[in-house]
This record gives C-alpha cells, sequence and structure tokens, in this order.
C-alpha cells in the first residue's frame, strides 16, 4: 500500500519533477498534480516490469481535497474516482453508485480469486443491470448511509446522542435536502446502523473471518 499525497501543508515534494500548477510550490494543487505524475511513473515502471503479470493495482481516494460544508455529511466531497489496473484487466466503466466497501471483494473477482470471505462489499465487475447502489460516508461524529432508490438518493444521518436525520441527495445540484423520516425510515435506520458496527466489532472481537 502507499500513499500518494496529503491534503496538510507543507506539501513537499522533489523539485524539478513537474511544471508546477501555480505559485508558490508548496500548494495543495502542486502535490496533487506531482502526486499524478508519480503514480504515472510507478504505473510506467510496473508495465515493464515481470510482476505486472501477477498484479492487480487499486488506485483510489478516501475524499476529496477538502471535506467540508454545512451539511450534516457533505457528500459531494464524497464523490471519488477509483481505478483498477492489470496486464488482463479489460477496459470497462462503472457509473453506478458504489463504496470503498466493494472494491475488495471487485479485486478479488477480478484476479480468479473464488470462494467464502466476511466481505459485506459487492463485485462490481458482476452486478446485474439496473443494481440499486448504496454508499457509506463518515464525517467527523456522522454517518451517512445513502441508497439509490426508483425515486431518487435516500440519505440517513446517524448523530452521536442524536435522532436519525433524513434527506435526499440531488447528485446534479451536489445538494442534500433535509426531508421528515421516510415510510422506510427505520429500515433504512437499521441498515446503515448495521453497516457502520459490524466492521468495528468483527475486527474488536477477532471475528473477522468465516464460522
Amino acid at each position: 500500500m502507499a500513499f500518494s499525497s496529503s491534503n496538510h501543508a507543507p506539501f513537499e515534494f522533489p523539485d524539478g519533477r513537474i511544471e508546477l500548477y501555480e505559485q508558490p510550490k508548496g500548494t495543495d494543487n502542486n502535490a496533487v498534480k506531482y502526486a499524478d505524475y508519480a503514480i504515472g511513473e510507478f504505473i510506467k515502471k510496473a508495465k515493464a516490469s515481470p510482476y505486472w503479470q501477477d498484479t492487480v493495482f487499486l488506485i483510489v481516494a478516501d475524499h476529496d481535497i477538502r471535506v467540508r460544508g454545512d451539511t450534516l455529511v457533505p457528500i459531494e466531497r464524497f464523490h471519488i474516482p477509483g481505478l483498477i489496473l492489470g496486464a488482463d484487466i479489460q477496459p470497462q466503466r462503472y457509473t453506478g453508485m458504489a463504496s470503498q466497501m466493494d472494491l475488495p471483494v471487485t479485486v478479488l473477482s477480478l484476479m480468479g480469486v473464488e470462494g467464502q470471505h466476511p466481505m459485506t462489499g459487492r463485485d462490481l465487475s458482476s452486478l446485474p443491470p439496473n443494481t440499486l447502489g448504496r454508499a457509506m460516508m463518515q464525517y467527523n461524529d456522522n454517518f451517512g448511509w445513502m441508497e439509490e432508490t426508483a425515486t431518487g438518493k435516500q440519505v440517513v444521518v446517524l448523530r452521536s446522542g442524536k435522532p436519525a436525520a433524513f434527506g435526499v441527495y440531488d447528485a446534479r445540484t451536489k445538494h442534500l435536502t433535509e426531508s421528515a423520516p421516510p415510510s422506510n425510515a427505520t429500515e433504512l435506520e437499521k441498515r446503515a446502523l448495521a453497516n457502520v458496527l459490524l466492521p468495528d466489532l468483527l475486527y474488536n472481537e477477532q471475528r473477522y473471518r468465516l464460522p
């Protein structure tokens, strides 16, 4: 695992590798441009190496450059890119709603690894058409759970010491509109809470394995 860039000052990187996007040098935009250059060089060298034929590379973000906003969860800040590369990976693009928890399952599938595992993600490479997506986001002490429905993107936000909040997210305007609890509020909140608590529970109790 390699971490390509930092969201924090002083944004240090070697001189002479890229044409700076802006002045002064130590800015987040220049750091991101250098990270893009470094990843490109890494992949270029990997392609020329013997292990390229037996390796799958996953490149993904956790959030965008700044996670902040005046909503309970700034959902637009969690709209991130992901890239899976490998010698035998056929080019395709997944445009549905997905989550980082789907990526390990997808990578194993693309590697041809079959078997049982305790991961709760989905294999994005073999989902049936029109599968409705879902995603988890954490912002400070709030956890946002978003689900695609036939009428839009439902959101429930779990808040420490407060009742759950509900809303609808408009991807076009990048705006979360709070609303009264929907008819499926109880089920939506339960699914969100299960996805928030399960990973930590399994890890702390050393139960992250098959029965």
